[in-house]
Formats: C-alpha cells, sequence, structure tokens
C-alpha cells in the first residue's frame, strides 16, 4: 500500500519512514518534503493516505502543509507525529500551547483512555520518547476528536478522530519510531489496520 509523508526537515524523519516501512514491505513511502508545492498540489489532486512529520517551530508555520490536512482530513487516513500531531489539532480549530516543561529525548508514562486509538493492546504505563515544546490545549479539542492517552502532567500524547463514514484521523504527541519508545510495532500494527 502508498502513503505519503510530508517531511518537515525534522532530523527523526527517516527514522519515521523505517519504522513505517518495516521489514515486511505493507507500505510504500511517497517522500515529499513540506516547500514542495508541486508535489502537495499532486497530492492534493491524487490522495492517498497521510502521514504528517514532526518538526521544528509551531503548527501555523507548516502553512501548506496544514491546508492540506484541512482538505483531507475525513477523505483519506492521516497520521500525525510529533508536530504533525499539533497541525492535525490546529486544522480542527484547536490551539497549541506551550508544555509545561520541554521534554527532549526523554520518557514519558502514558494513561490511556477509555478509546484507544493507535494503542490499541497497550496498557497503561507504557512509556514512550518525548521532543517537544508545545502541546495541544484539551479545551480547545473538538468533540470528534477521542483523547487516547494523556502523560503525567495532564498533556495529551495521542488522539483520534473516527467519525462515521469518513477516513480516521491519528495524532501521537510522542516519537513511535525512537528506540525509547515502547510498543513501536503495536502502533504500526494498528495504523496498518486503519489503512484497511
Amino acid at each position: 500500500m502508498r502513503v505519503a509523508l510530508i517531511d518537515h526537515y525534522d532530523s527523526f524523519t527517516f527514522n519515521v519512514i523505517d519504522w513505517l516501512t518495516g521489514l515486511d514491505g505493507a507500505l510504500t513511502v511517497d517522500y515529499l518534503t513540506c516547500d514542495d508545492h508541486a508535489g502537495i498540489e499532486r497530492l492534493r489532486a491524487n490522495p492517498c493516505p497521510l502521514v504528517v512529520s514532526p518538526g521544528p517551530k509551531r503548527p501555523e508555520d507548516a502553512d501548506a502543509t496544514l491546508a492540506l490536512v484541512k482538505d483531507l482530513l475525513g477523505k483519506v487516513p492521516i497520521l500525525g507525529i510529533c508536530l504533525g500531531h499539533q497541525i492535525l489539532a490546529i486544522a480542527t480549530g484547536a490551539m497549541v500551547v506551550r508544555a509545561a516543561a520541554p521534554h527532549h529525548g526523554a520518557t514519558r508514562r502514558l494513561t490511556m483512555g477509555r478509546e484507544p486509538g493507535l494503542l490499541k493492546g497497550m496498557a497503561s504505563g507504557l512509556e514512550v520518547a518525548s521532543y517537544n515544546s508545545l502541546t495541544v490545549d484539551p479545551s480547545t479539542l473538538g468533540t470528534s476528536w477521542q483523547i487516547n492517552a494523556i502523560c503525567d502532567q495532564g498533556e495529551i500524547q495521542a488522539m483520534s478522530r473516527l467519525v462515521e463514514g469518513e477516513a480516521p484521523a491519528f495524532g501521537l504527541q510522542f516519537h513511535p519510531e525512537s528506540f525509547l519508545s515502547q510498543g513501536a510495532a503495536v502502533m504500526r500494527r494498528n495504523w496498518l489496520a486503519a489503512l484497511g
């Protein structure tokens, strides 16, 4: 199956690609950068499942990606990681604010919500790798989103948008591809299952 990945020039992007492709060859990744406007227009005209990479700056700064996510949300499955998670939130009207403390290369322990999203099959206490100083404000997150996991500070670490008749969207504030994150293989398997 083919998925597109938009890179925001993050040092982890190729680790994300390795995580997505795995060893089974189930996915082929079409790589494009966030400033490849011609590539983004081709993707808009011929959409496929989308992965939005981590990256620096604020989600509002990734204007081309943000516009694309707004156009494709509900039409194709979307997975946002770190900055990509924040872009998904902004695209649906939520706000992104400063985290209680920056976490760069640190692990965080998750408490699972009632709806598992990409964390299906995993229990509270899972440790994952964080590289962020911003977080989605849960009070501004629309009712179409389910919060799948939070950290000890109460910040959203995983969310899913499962609207009947629409393609799903998933946001992960943490980095599932990191060697510091537990459950990476399970999360990948759940993402593949969401692709149908």
